[in-house]
């Protein structure tokens, strides 16, 4: 008896193909349930593994895909989010900094992030500067049905009051949404740059390409100027990462019926900036 060395250099074909690729964690930390593969993978299994020359065995294989955000969803430019899948939907604080080429302005101003679902009114998920913002933990966690739009703003504090509010319907591209090896459109290559916010490094390779989880949405805000030709319209005024998940990416502190996690250490049991959450009795974790 001999194996039918045809079959083997099929099963090792097959295996190139397949692959069996890193994973790649999903932006909210999330147990293994809920990795996703970055490049196809799987599993193969021949029965019998010794066979007599002119045997055939059998041979099955599974292979797992990588879901993208295609998948679940469809961006509207310049960043209107469409769920064609229920899905929960989670968003994070990556960076707040202002620039707006003001001379005067000698601190970073407070930045007011909002989002919208369903074309309602767009609700506060954060106030205040860089020391305030812990990318650790999501500003909101919900799960929305198939159809349900959601959109994301943005303005900043100047001389005691607002700046314009620039949303993801804006149609001079101040609040854009990008997957996954996107490049910003930013007039010189915003990943070259030596202005590049260190909160935002992270999220951008070598080449200046979005680098995200399959399943997340890079937000990025320019709050401080309209004019895309100067410098500073980098797009680095405000930033949020929104990701996708079938399960609930459940990050051990409380989140709410309402999306609201209300129980962040050092947070008390107040909703964003200290207001209270209606249902900050209600642990929706465990469902």
């Amino acid at each position: 008896m001999k194996p039918d060395h045809q079959i083997l250099l099929s099963a090792l074909t097959i295996a190139g193909v397949c692959g069996f690729g890193s994973y790649r964690s999903l932006a909210v930390p999330q147990d293994s349930s809920q990795k996703i593969p970055a490049s196809p993978s799987g599993a193969m299994t021949v029965s019998p593994t010794v066979v007599q020359t002119g045997t055939k065995p059998s041979l099955q294989w599974n292979i797992l895909y990588p879901s993208k955000v295609s998948d679940v969803a469809v961006i509207n430019p310049p960043g209107t989010i469409i769920l064609t899948k229920s899905m929960y939907v989670s968003v994070q604080p990556i960076g707040s900094g202002v620039t707006a080429g003001d001379s005067a302005q000698t601190t970073s101003p407070s930045t007011d992030a909002r989002m919208s679902v369903d074309g309602g009114a767009y609700k506060q998920l954060f106030f205040g500067t860089q020391p305030n913002v812990d990318s650790a933990y999501s500003l909101y966690i919900k799960k929305h049905s198939e159809g349900t739009t959601i959109d994301f703003g943005g303005r900043y504090v100047k001389n005691n009051a607002w700046t314009e509010f620039f949303t993801t319907k804006t149609p001079n591209l101040q609040v854009i949404a990008l997957v996954n090896g996107d490049i910003p459109p930013t007039r010189s290559p915003l990943g070259l740059s030596p202005n590049l916010a260190g909160y935002l490094k992270p999220y951008l390779d070598s080449s200046g390409q979005v680098k995200i989880g399959p399943l997340s949405v890079l937000v990025l805000m320019e709050l401080g100027t309209r004019d895309h030709e100067k410098d500073y319209f980098d797009y680095q005024d405000q930033v949020l990462l929104v990701t996708f998940s079938s399960k609930h990416p459940n990050n051990g502190h409380g989140n709410n019926l309402d999306g609201v996690d209300s129980s962040n250490p050092g947070k008390g049991a107040g909703g964003p900036n200290g207001a209270i959450d209606p249902s900050g009795n209600v642990d929706d974790e465990a469902r």
